[in-house]
């Protein structure tokens, strides 16, 4: 992975979870959906996803 490519990834990362905190997230395809919204490509979007941790997506 690239310097530009982590940089990018490490940003989506923090954004994932303040959008999983901050917002009503229920699925995973949510939060996708809402990452594509800030301009993010599915990629990134999809490892992200998949990395964070399952219980962010749990509405408190």
């Amino acid at each position: 992975m690239t310097e530009t490519q982590s940089s990018v990834h490490l940003s989506c990362v923090i954004e994932a979870i303040a959008l999983a905190k901050h917002k009503q997230c229920a699925t995973r395809d949510e939060l996708k959906a809402l990452l594509a919204q800030k301009g993010y490509h599915d990629e990134v979007t999809s490892q992200t996803v998949q990395e964070i941790n399952p219980q962010l997506l749990v509405v408190s």
